[in-house]
């Protein structure tokens, strides 16, 4: 039954959200990306420029466009959840012998794996489009690890913004909030980390533990960050982690389960 609900929520998101238009865009912006790397590669500033690799593109196309793709699947979960409540097929849902934890989770896990699957597309098309344009450095074993890597150390943040775009848009019905919370709290929460660095408390902020990639020893991931305090360790900031994300899970499961949904 759950496996059928995912499949529902699937084919949902796929006629709603556009996916075919989002490829497109995705992949203009690779190209574009791509070009003037090129440009800024090859032409001759009078100074001597370090010609971009491979990796380094396709590592870089994967900073830059992730927050695309998480904005992206933010709405496809935001949606699924608000434009039932407004077209009221939730009623539809709930009238079936389907509990509502299944109900609510088959719309997370189906986003959070096309999440997944849209951040492999995106690594497997930039280094394919780097590879065409600029120098082989690392072997191709050493890049295809260091791909994976990026998208293992990014699964934990995605899986935390879905959530909380999740809890928001259960709570408030409301899309525009909820898009805008979890746009907000990407942008910002750097910011407030920073801003409340002097205290020794920051280190269990949410926003303190979302950058993942400053554990890493790989050259291509850490870019010389590091964690804001010597006392984090991976291990912790996946627990902090885990730890937001099951308090708001379980927040939106009980404001789900309670809250009048056929009104």
């Amino acid at each position: 039954m759950f496996l059928s609900l995912m499949q529902n929520e699937w084919t949902k998101a796929y006629y709603r959200n556009k996916f075919l238009i989002f490829g497109i865009v995705m992949l203009f912006l690779v190209a574009a990306g791509a070009g003037i790397s090129y440009f800024f590669s090859n032409y001759d500033f009078g100074e001597p420029v370090t010609p971009t690799t491979s990796l380094e593109f396709a590592v870089n196309s994967l900073n830059n466009l992730s927050m695309i793709v998480l904005i992206f699947t933010t709405i496809v979960l935001i949606s699924s959840v608000t434009s039932e409540y407004k077209s009221g097929t939730m009623k539809q849902l709930l009238i079936r012998p389907i509990s509502r934890t299944s109900i609510l989770l088959s719309k997370w896990v189906t986003t959070f794996l096309i999440s997944v699957l849209f951040l492999l597309i995106l690594a497997v098309i930039s280094f394919l489009v780097g590879s065409v344009l600029f120098e082989n450095e690392a072997s191709f074993a050493d890049s295809i690890a260091t791909l994976g890597l990026w998208i293992l150390y990014n699964i934990p943040t995605i899986f935390f913004y879905l959530v909380f775009g999740l809890c928001i848009a259960v709570a408030t019905r409301n899309s525009a909030l909820s898009i805008s919370s979890v746009i907000v709290l990407y942008f910002i929460g750097t910011t407030i980390t920073l801003f409340l660095l002097r205290f020794d408390w920051v280190k269990y902020l949410i926003t303190a533990n979302l950058t993942l990639q400053e554990y890493s020893s790989n050259e291509y991931l850490n870019f010389g960050g590091e964690p804001i305090m010597g006392s984090m360790s991976l291990g912790f900031s996946l627990g902090v982690i885990a730890v937001y994300s099951i308090i708001l899970l379980v927040i939106a499961h009980l404001v789900f389960k309670k809250k009048d949904v056929l009104s």
